[in-house]
Order: structure tokens, then sequence, then C-alpha cells
């Protein structure tokens, strides 16, 4: 019996030690991580254009690792561990002190206390970034068609994207749009709201999208030829990571109008008269009607 106890104590730690590791996605991972470090860095010596720029960078590096392992079929727990702790630091804290310095900026040049309200800001920007990794690592992360909550990455880009914006138009607006942007991040990071997966697989892999793919590239290069002809290919990042992040949106506003559509659909289908019926036994009052 010992013999035996001892044989299966070898062989699990043998399966231990065989665990996969893909080197390449690894690095690519370490790459993206080495990118919000420095991202961190740059927003300490007030750089916002390099910090943000830096936090694109590491969405880049995510998105590459994330493709090879799954294209050559080697995820492994130890990627996927290295995975969150490093979008935990690219796009939780980097993009949190790129808040909290933009605000003690402003608040300098301005002589108020908007540094206090960039701390608020950028801890509660953090905590929900790590609240939505861990919940997608928990209980999501089979889910394959689409991500419940805005993504970490999606959530620290438009941040980054939006500081590259304003600063190259010069504007001083940390404190009054910084303020509700990055609390509705952080809600949308929380929240149930649903954004599409693998939408570089989807769109590039199948050959149904193809058409509409080169429909919109051709619409992006328009757009990034005018920005870098007169003005800064920063100024068309903004508006791309706001589109996404405003498809949650109006994919649940969708959802809330269809739902009480069909609602009403079935309630006149099961009425004798082919319409809802009041309470009452009479018409059921419109819901465009006049209210004088």
């Amino acid at each position: 019996m010992k013999k035996l106890a001892l044989k299966q104590k070898r062989r699990k730690r043998r399966t231990t030690r065989r665990k996969p590791i893909n080197v390449v996605a690894s690095a690519l991972t370490t790459a993206g991580l080495y990118c919000g470090v420095v991202s961190i860095f740059k927003a300490i010596d007030q750089d916002f254009k390099w910090a943000a720029y830096f936090i694109i960078l590491a969405l880049i590096f995510d998105i590459m690792d994330g493709t090879f392992a799954k294209l050559t079929k080697t995820v492994s727990d130890f990627g996927k561990q290295l995975d969150s702790l490093a979008d935990l630091a690219s796009f939780g804290v980097a993009p949190a002190v790129l808040i909290y310095t933009a605000f003690l900026h402003e608040a300098t040049a301005l002589g108020n206390v908007g540094g206090k309200t960039g701390a608020a800001m950028a801890i509660i920007f953090v905590i929900c970034a790590a609240l939505r990794l861990a919940r997608f690592n928990v209980y999501q992360s089979e889910i394959r068609d689409y991500f419940v909550g805005l993504p970490s990455p999606a959530a620290a880009v438009t941040v980054a994207t939006f500081v590259l914006f304003t600063t190259y138009f010069e504007l001083q607006v940390a404190q009054w749009v910084l303020t509700p942007l990055t609390l509705g991040l952080a809600y949308l990071m929380v929240s149930n709201f649903r954004y599409p997966k693998d939408i570089l697989k989807d769109l590039v892999l199948a050959p149904k999208n193809a058409f509409r793919l080169l429909v919109l590239c051709g619409i992006a290069i328009a757009v990034f030829h005018k920005a870098m002809d007169e003005h800064s290919p920063a100024i068309a990042l903004f508006p791309l990571a706001a589109a996404y992040v405003l498809y949650g949106v109006g994919d649940r506003l969708y959802f809330f109008v269809t739902r009480r559509n069909r609602q009403m659909e079935r309630a006149a289908a099961q009425s004798p008269g082919g319409a809802p019926s009041s309470p009452g036994g009479g018409e059921a009052p419109s819901n465009t009607g006049d209210l004088l």
C-alpha cells in the first residue's frame, strides 16, 4: 500500500511538472505588462501622451497573446493567471494612475482640490477592474460568444484615448468630463451588459463578414488619413473606443425595447378582441395618449 501511494504521488508530481506553458504567448503577455508599468512611470512624470500610448500598446500585446494561444491551441492555466495579473496592472492600475495624475495636473493649474477627486476616481476604477477580472476568471471564462461587463482593456483604452483627445486640443475638462467618464466605465465593468467577444476572429476568419470588413477598412483608412493629414491620429482613436463602449449600452436598450414589444404582442394575442384589455373591462389606455 505504501509503495502504491508513493507511485501515485510521483505520478502527480510528474503531471504537475509537465503542465504546458506557451512561451511565446507568455512573452507577449509579459511585454504587455511592461507597457503597463512604463505607462505608470510616464504618468507620474506627467507625460500623459506617452502614458496613454503605452496603454494602447499593452492592448495590442493583449490581443496578440490571446489570439496566438487560441490559434496554436495551447491555452494553459499558467497563461490565464499571468494574463489576469498583467491585465490588472496594465488596464487597472496604469489607467488609474493616469486618471489621478490628470486630475492632479489640472487641479494644480487651476488652484483647486481636484487631486482628491482624482484619487477617489482612481481607486474606484482599480477596484472595479479587479472585481471584473475576478468575476470573469471564476464565473465567465467559459462563455465564448460575449463578455459580461465591459472588458477592462476596453475601459483602459477609452481613458487613454480620451486623455490623448483632450491633450491634443488642450482642453481642461478633467473634473467635468473625466469624472462621469471614469464612473461610467467603472460601472460598466461590473455590470451585466454584454459586449462582443473575439472580434478579430469573427471579422477576419469568418467568410460571411469579408465584404463588411473591407468596407470598414476603407472607412478606417479614410478617417486615419484625414486625421494624419490635418490633425493627429489620436483624435480618431477616442471615437472608436467610445463606440465600442456605447455598443453594450445600445444592445441593452435594444433588448429592453424588443422584450417590451414582445410582451405587448403576447398580451394582444391572448386578449379576446385582439388588443390588450384594461382590468375594468374597457380598452387599455394608450401609451402615447394625451396627458391633458
